[in-house]
């Protein structure tokens, strides 16, 4: 990992691969490794600069609230920073919303978009979801992993897993990060309904049929709102990003070409 300073602040980033520049957030809880999968099924043909959130990975946690358009203009400034004047965006998640966000306001500087379960607003149901995480990790990561894993996999993928159970929930618990209530309290007001009009660049919008957090139908309504969308429904929960990691790379090495 590495870090850039911008605003007094310290951002965490990693950079993998060659070519083409892609700019990719992570979700809530996560840090920049949370691509890994991902990034390994695309190859090197991809210059991946992965940005880490406040409170994420070696980025400094954060002292307010946390505002979209701040960690825009962070990310934004890292591209810069590394020499990358035009890019593609990605985003998982809350990760989505940011890179949603970044192409609305970035339209000359950005080549195409990508929103991985993503959003455009928070509704009643997120809104109470994401509460349920904050109070889940204030007592304890490992409870709410136990909670995560059940409602974010599919049967199947709980099926393989659970010979290993114990060690998967371990594992993943040591990876939610510090500043992971800064990104729940921002996921509960996310309201970018206003940006999507905007984007003006080709948007690969890919969406879990099975994700529990955020419906499918969010993913529908950002294609059908945004001038140039593609929709693509997968098999699979919120956590399509470790089930699937072969068939997103696939998706996003095909759209970034």
């Amino acid at each position: 990992m590495a870090v850039f300073q911008h605003r007094g602040r310290n951002i965490g980033y990693n950079v993998n691969g060659t070519g083409p520049a892609i700019l990719a957030f992570h979700g809530t809880t996560q840090s920049g490794n949370a691509w890994d999968q991902v990034r390994a099924s695309c190859g090197d043909d991809r210059t991946w600069v992965v940005f880490e959130f406040p409170g994420s990975g070696e980025s400094d946690i954060p002292t307010a609230p946390l505002e979209l358009d701040d960690i825009v203009d962070d990310a934004v400034a890292l591209m810069s920073n590394l020499g990358h004047e035009t890019f593609h965006v990605v985003g998982y998640s809350l990760g989505a919303v940011c890179a949603l966000h970044t192409a609305a306001l970035h339209s000359s500087r950005v080549l195409s978009v990508t929103s991985l379960c993503g959003w455009s607003q928070s509704d009643a149901r997120m809104r109470g979801t994401f509460d349920l995480w904050r109070r889940l990790i204030a007592i304890s990561p490992e409870l709410f992993i136990r909670y995560a894993l059940v409602d974010g996999y599919t049967p199947e993928t709980l099926e393989m897993i659970e010979p290993m159970w114990d060690g998967v929930v371990a594992l993943a618990a040591s990876t939610v990060q510090p500043g992971s209530d800064a990104h729940l309290e921002l996921d509960i007001r996310v309201d970018i309904e206003s940006d999507l009009p905007l984007i003006s660049m080709p948007c690969l919008v890919i969406g879990g049929l099975q994700d529990r957090w955020v419906d499918i139908s969010k993913s529908r309504h950002i294609s059908a709102i945004v001038p140039h969308a593609t929709l693509v429904e997968l098999p699979a929960g919120h956590l399509v990003i470790g089930e699937m990691a072969a068939d997103i790379g696939a998706l996003v090495l095909k759209h970034t070409s």
